[in-house]
């Protein structure tokens, strides 16, 4: 749990500073765009599934940045 929550942190801070749009992750991640603000806002957290396809999404989308 502890894990979970540290993970999720630095997960947020990166997202919160990189121009991920909440749209694109929501839909990614088959979530609503108020779910991901709930997260972003510290109201819930995102379970280690949840996380785990956040964390391949950013990775994924970082690739493509850096290729373009």
């Amino acid at each position: 749990m502890e894990n979970e929550l540290a993970a999720w942190q630095e997960l947020h801070r990166f997202y919160k500073y990189s121009s991920y749009l909440t749209k694109d992750l929501a839909a990614y991640l088959k979530v609503s765009p108020r779910t991901i603000q709930r997260w972003s806002k510290g109201q819930t957290r995102p379970n280690q599934k949840e996380l785990n396809l956040i964390m391949k999404y950013l990775r994924e989308n970082s690739k493509k940045e850096t290729q373009d």
